[in-house]
């Protein structure tokens, strides 16, 4: 873990660079809680870090449980592999499982668990959760309000720039309309998405906004189709992108920083936190009273701070001052206790 000069002296610096580390993020495959785990990485300073997707043979939640070396068939390799690297960031209750499992076995691992993670703080490092997630204070964990994630102002005005002109026919004010898809507690579905669509549409047609639509992996194909069926016969001046158009580039960035307003679905964290995240006015698309207890706590701590709320039909959010901070702060949580274990 620790850094050598060539003349094979311990070189203090660079011990204590996280950037200099070597670093493995480890991924369920879940887009949202793969970019928590980047977005840190990145802040640390840490380019292009390498990711390792593990996803589990058995999708039975008593079959899950199962030790991890059994449950993951690549364990093996990776267990192997994880000697070559310093660091290990992940986000998520059963991939965490994993990471736990390589640090109890090597214990030089530094691991980062994002999310509420399996087991306890003391099996990891550095915990960092949400405050909707009311986790037992401990010494190795941080707290934020939102998702930690990959927003930061050069990328939103790297994207501004090399959409700008692709993006030149939605003239106007330009709404964000962020659509996530069926959770567990709630449903958005076909009558939904044409239900968000005719409602912006019939507000914007008397003052020339236009929408900049964007699916998730979660939203499906009927109700992706309905999104872009109702934005064809809307009128408005509209942008729309779905994960399932393959390599077509991703907007989602230029759509944060081109946007005045964004609307999400209130299903997901993420999207929100990346929202505000990006200094947005942010507008919660759903049933307030479908959403679980944790994600109404978030957001109404949100409406606190005036970032969010829950649309109804006007826009009246002014620009927060500035965006959320959660990554930052997370990455100096992280940095901080890096290098007390170095120093000690």
């Amino acid at each position: 873990m620790m850094a050598l000069r060539r003349d094979g002296e311990m070189d203090l610096q660079d011990m204590q660079d996280i950037a200099k580390a070597r670093v493995l993020v480890f991924s369920d495959g879940r887009t949202g809680a793969q970019n928590r785990s980047l977005g840190v990485a990145e802040m640390l300073g840490i380019k292009d870090p390498e990711i390792v997707t593990m996803k589990p043979k058995y999708s039975s939640k008593l079959l899950r449980m199962l030790p991890v070396s059994w449950l993951y068939e690549d364990y093996g390799r990776i267990a192997r592999d994880v000697r070559n690297y310093d660091v290990l960031i992940t986000s998520g209750y059963q991939i965490s499982r994993v990471v736990r499992a390589l640090k109890k076995a090597d214990p030089r691992l530094f691991t980062v668990a994002l999310m509420r993670p399996a087991g306890s703080a003391k099996d990891f490092d550095v915990v960092a959760v949400e405050q909707h997630d009311r986790y037992p204070a401990a010494d190795n964990v941080v707290v934020t309000l939102g998702a930690p994630n990959r927003i930061t102002r050069e990328k939103l005005q790297l994207e501004a720039d090399r959409w700008r002109k692709r993006l030149s026919h939605v003239r106007g004010s330009k709404v964000a309309v962020l659509v996530g898809g069926t959770s567990k507690r709630a449903r958005f579905e076909v009558e939904d998405a044409r239900n968000l669509i005719r409602e912006l549409s019939k507000l914007f047609k008397e003052n020339g906004a236009g929408l900049l639509v964007t699916t998730s992996r979660r939203t499906g194909k009927d109700v992706t189709e309905a999104l872009e069926s109702t934005l064809k016969s809307s009128g408005l001046e509209y942008f729309m992108w779905s994960p399932d158009e393959g390599g077509r580039d991703n907007p989602y960035l230029a759509y944060l920083a081109l946007a005045d307003a964004v609307v999400v679905t209130a299903d997901s964290v993420s999207m929100v936190s990346e929202a505000a995240s990006a200094g947005k006015p942010v507008y919660l698309w759903g049933d307030e009273k479908a959403q679980p207890r944790k994600l109404r706590d978030y957001y109404t701590a949100l409406m606190k701070q005036g970032r969010v709320r829950w649309w109804n039909g006007k826009f009246t959010l002014r620009p927060p001052a500035a965006g959320l901070m959660d990554t930052m702060m997370v990455a100096g949580f992280v940095r901080a206790k890096w290098q007390k274990r170095c120093a000690g």
